[in-house]
């Protein structure tokens, strides 16, 4: 196998990067392996970087390959999986212009961008309209796009939070205080000495069934810290499809 290699210099410490191959499965794929300050050999796969390995300085390329080789049908499941989502249209708006692709609660609709006496949006079928008093202006449309995006995504959740919080409450769980922010990797989080849940904004591209379960999964994060039996057991008995809604999700990425 050939490699190419570079030096990264940061803080004073030199990070070694080299380009290599490998053949899983009888599959030549290409990945980095960065050389560092770490104890394990770590795997890191994103679609945006390809897969990532970072390993310590001293670790014998046999080691970093068997441990590849380990993990090598999970990596081309991965891989194959981030294929397939590259051929699907986009799913939110890059430069809020008519005929773009939005994936709003499940389904691909169609932006609209019309001339309007306030600037909103509407949702009429399958069409996303965008109404702004001035459409030559990217800022304008983007602003209303967006701030319509937070608003709904947040009444959406907070609904849902409202409707599932009774299966909790017996349980002396206090209903939490509920935050949204733009996340990269997850759908939600739970910090439950604080009595903080915070969501996804992009969650409104999923979904209703799907929202539903990421919100019944964190609301569970107070009663179990960790994705035990009991904690998916728990889950289950109020969604028992909880299975097919998260494969579902999946299958939604976070891309802006």
């Amino acid at each position: 196998m050939n490699g190419g290699i570079c030096q990264v210099f940061q803080k004073g410490m030199v990070s070694m990067k080299e380009q290599r191959s490998i053949c899983l499965g009888g599959t030549q794929i290409s990945y980095t392996l960065e050389r560092k300050a770490v104890k394990n050999v770590n795997l890191r796969l994103r679609p945006e970087t390809g897969l990532l390995v970072s390993a310590p300085k001293d670790a014998p390329l046999a080691l970093v390959e068997r441990i590849l080789q380990q993990h090598g049908e999970r990596i081309l499941q991965t891989l194959r999986r981030y294929d397939t989502v590259s051929e699907q249209p986009p799913q939110y708006p890059i430069h809020y212009t008519a005929g773009e692709t939005v994936l709003y609660l499940g389904k691909y609709c169609r932006l609209s961008v019309e001339q309007g006496s306030r600037d909103s949006v509407q949702v009429q079928g399958e069409t996303i309209r965008l109404l702004v008093r001035q459409p030559e202006q990217e800022e304008l449309r983007k602003k209303t796009f967006d701030d319509w995006w937070e608003r709904s995504c947040e009444k959406a959740v907070r609904n849902l939070c409202r409707a599932v919080y009774p299966v909790f409450a017996p349980h002396g769980i206090a209903f939490p205080e509920i935050r949204f922010r733009a996340m990269v990797s997850q759908w939600g989080n739970c910090r439950p000495q604080r009595g903080i849940l915070t969501f996804n904004t992009r969650l409104l591209a999923a979904p209703v069934r799907c929202i539903e379960y990421v919100v019944m999964h964190e609301f569970t994060h107070f009663l179990y810290a960790d994705h035990s039996g009991n904690f998916y057991g728990f889950v289950a008995q109020e969604l028992p499809d909880w299975k097919q809604l998260e494969m579902q999700l999946r299958q939604v990425q976070t891309r802006l």
